[in-house]
């Protein structure tokens, strides 16, 4: 496994990271002693970082994280989010006070069984009152309660609120070979201001493992979206064809998954990509990617693919 410093934190984190909504259960219900033995996979393989949120599985996520990491605390960096809870209960109230938020970073210590929370993420994507999460997270640090703070967003201007200060440690932002449009402005300007970024959808949510087909009918509440009637299933069935472009890049030695992590990597911005996985098998499947580097003629063709502007 390698390793790269994320952002202003100085903490040298895996490469290939956890990425835990799977293990919150809405992408298929999923077993507590399952999702221990993954989250124990990954860290035997050399992951460090884990990625969750409060409103994964409404509070299931950080519970499992919490207990499968609780005799390696001060071997991991744990990276959670607040503010979707709010908004998946239909509470906007939340969203407007240091206190709800204050309140929420508690919930979060007490499901993951730590006393302190290494990254501590705004999940709202474009805060009406980024001053509010600002106010919060600054007075959490000084409580000790969180080390660092960052949002998850792909907006240039919920970055930059932020990030004024210059005290934002990182930003998690949606990118693959399918979602490119971060490199006009976000990643640069993480690059520039040395600002971490955690990549979430690496594989688009599950499209670049390339196991779907026209056919396919998901059932999982995340991508109902994309079956037949679906607001997305137009795009679903244009990056299908996307995907199958990118087979040829496929070897005995190259997945489409490794295909995939590798060109995320390729980004000098990118920290680390935070993959989902939902079982130990994945969850090696995933850190063997980081053993390779895609070469300036893949990614050359790629491009021609899935260009820049996608």
């Amino acid at each position: 496994m390698k390793y790269k410093i994320l952002g202003k934190t100085g903490f040298e984190v895996s490469v290939i990271s956890m990425g835990c909504w799977g293990i919150g259960g809405q992408w298929g219900p999923i077993e507590e002693n399952q999702a221990i033995q993954t989250v124990d996979a990954a860290f035997d393989a050399g992951v460090n970082l884990f990625d969750t949120a409060d409103s994964y599985g409404l509070g299931q996520s950080e519970f499992y994280t919490g207990k499968a990491l609780k005799n390696k605390r001060d071997q991991v960096f744990i990276a959670t989010k607040v503010g979707n809870w709010a908004r998946r209960i239909g509470d906007p109230v939340g969203l407007k006070s240091i206190h709800s938020i204050i309140n929420c970073c508690h919930a979060s210590l007490y499901r993951l069984g730590t006393d302190y929370i290494d990254l501590y993420q705004c999940h709202v994507g474009t805060p009406e009152n980024p001053e509010i999460f600002l106010e919060a997270f600054e007075l959490l640090k000084q409580q000790g309660k969180i080390r660092h703070y960052a949002i998850s967003t792909n907006d240039m201007s919920s970055l930059k609120a932020i990030n004024v200060d210059g005290n934002c440690a990182a930003c998690q932002i949606d990118y693959s070979i399918l979602s490119r449009s971060a490199e006009k402005d976000i990643l640069p300007y993480c690059l520039e201001n040395n600002i971490g970024v955690l990549l979430r959808g690496p594989i688009a949510q599950g499209l670049l493992v390339d196991k779907f087909s026209a056919e396919t009918r998901f059932t999982d509440s995340v991508r109902l979206k994309w079956n037949p009637g679906g607001d997305q299933h137009e795009k679903f069935l244009k990056e299908l064809g996307r995907v199958s472009q990118l087979r040829q890049f496929v070897t005995p030695e190259k997945s489409m998954l490794d295909l995939a992590l590798q060109f995320v990597l390729a980004n000098p911005a990118v920290t680390c990509p935070i993959p989902g996985m939902k079982s130990p098998e994945q969850a090696r499947l995933n850190v063997v990617a980081a053993d390779q580097d895609l070469d300036a003629d893949t990614l050359r063709k790629i491009d021609e693919i899935c260009p820049p502007s996608v």
